[in-house]
């Protein structure tokens, strides 16, 4: 909150009439978050997009030992799962989901083949076209993808000869596979990019923005986990100062919170953060609202997340890299509550959102002093309140707390990266090459 005051009687009385009005406009709706735990075994990625206004397609590849893997696949309205087809592809890691320029949604992953150390990982791709997927085309044709990433014009990826030689070579190609741009960037181990903008890790736990158009690589700061939103946005996150930075928006997300993702939704965001739990924010209009702690106290601090929003329903899926697990968590954005069906097999844990509000609202207090105003201090104040409720219930919060937070993170960054290299050799002799994905938080 930024205001300016002459008196203290004036101060006083313009930031108790703020804190009315922030906790006013910025009161979440209590409704149940149901978290799915969809794994136990182990996971060679997962993907998820919206199929259309009302449902999100989510697929994974589960992992078992002496089994060849492949893709699993659901339908997620509101909190109904349904079994979704599959595309033919086996010894799959790293599925993809993106949205083509002319509609059509692409799955693509990568393909092993061989016997470890002699393995080949190539990119295939299919299309769902009438309800189906398309018969696999291959993308490439030989060599090791060590990571790739897509926007749904281009794909970004990032070659190594082989599985222990890593020569950093950056291919940008069309969705049919022709090569447009190549780079060559030593030390590069992970990409991620979107709209020819990207971001590298490297093998000394360090970043860097990479512009693919140029190939101009610029490092980021060793304390920062960074990003690209799917909206194009270059986001940071420091958790030290617990400040994350999607293009020119800075948030301080409140809280011991080690890695935070950020969501587009409508003209704000979803914010995913974790560390000792997992939790849901909304930043919208200049205020960051806690939708909903998605876990209970643990080992949450090495997490992949993503996630999307459809008619009003957010579904966010993380992967706890510590014992790779994948979890789904249904957050109804009016308060509803979500009971999930159409899943077997699956830990359900259901969370009774709190309502918390956290908002920064300028107020300014003037003194007219012979037609003269001034203007005497301007600070920025946050405030934050906490109150838990049932669903469908009318609270008065009698509760004002100003936001002091004092926080131990763990250092972001490491001298080597958290995933770069999991075989697994299935009786049928096939190899799954599990490489880093997108949105970790490297502690």
């Amino acid at each position: 909150m930024r205001y300016t005051t002459q008196t203290p009687q004036v101060t006083a009385i313009a930031t108790v009439m703020a804190v009315v009005l922030a906790l006013l406009s910025h009161v979440a709706v209590a409704g149940t978050v149901a978290t799915i735990n969809l794994t136990s075994t182990g996971l060679g990625g997962y993907t998820l997009t919206p199929l259309n206004n009302t449902t999100v397609l989510l697929y994974y590849a589960p992992v078992t030992f002496g089994v060849a893997p492949s893709l699993t696949g659901y339908y997620i309205t509101n909190c109904q799962f349904t079994q979704a087809p599959t595309p033919q592809a086996t010894n799959v890691a790293e599925p993809e989901l993106v949205r083509m320029q002319n509609g059509t949604i692409a799955l693509m992953w990568l393909s092993v083949y061989g016997k470890y150390p002699n393995v080949t990982i190539v990119l295939q791709e299919s299309r769902w076209v009438n309800g189906h997927w398309t018969s696999p085309v291959n993308i490439t044709h030989g060599g090791v993808i060590v990571s790739y990433s897509s926007d749904g014009e281009y794909i970004y990826m990032l070659l190594g000869s082989g599985l222990e030689s890593m020569n950093g070579m950056i291919e940008v190609a069309t969705m049919n596979g022709a090569i447009v741009k190549t780079y060559h960037v030593i030390g590069a181990v992970s990409i991620e990019a979107y709209n020819m903008s990207g971001v590298l890790l490297l093998n000394n736990g360090s970043m860097a923005f990479i512009n693919l158009k140029t190939g101009a690589v610029t490092p980021i700061s060793q304390n920062l986990v960074a990003g690209v939103t799917s909206n194009g946005e270059y986001y940071t996150y420091n958790p030290q100062s617990h400040a994350l930075t999607i293009g020119s928006v800075g948030i301080t997300i409140p809280g011991n919170y080690t890695g935070a993702y950020p969501i587009p939704f409508n003209n704000g965001y979803i914010i995913v953060a974790w560390g000792s739990i997992v939790s849901a924010f909304k930043w919208a209009s200049g205020s960051l609202t806690l939708l909903a702690n998605l876990t209970n106290p643990g080992n949450w601090g090495y997490i992949e997340a993503d996630g999307v929003v459809t008619d009003g329903t957010a579904v966010i899926a993380f992967l706890n890299t510590y014992n790779m697990r994948l979890y789904v968590s249904i957050i109804p954005l009016n308060g509803a509550s979500c009971t999930p069906s159409g899943i077997s097999g699956a830990v359900t844990t259901t969370t009774t959102a709190p309502v918390v509000a956290t908002a920064t609202t300028t107020v300014t207090v003037t003194k007219t002093v012979s037609n003269m105003t001034v203007v005497t201090k301007t600070a920025t104040v946050y405030v934050n309140t906490t109150v838990t409720m049932p669903v469908n219930k009318t609270i008065t919060a009698t509760a004002i707390h100003y936001l002091t937070v004092t926080v131990t993170a763990r250092a972001s960054g490491s001298s080597v990266p958290l995933i770069m290299v999991i075989v697994i050799v299935a009786i049928v002799a096939a190899v799954t090459f599990l490489v880093t994905r997108r949105h970790y938080t490297w502690l």
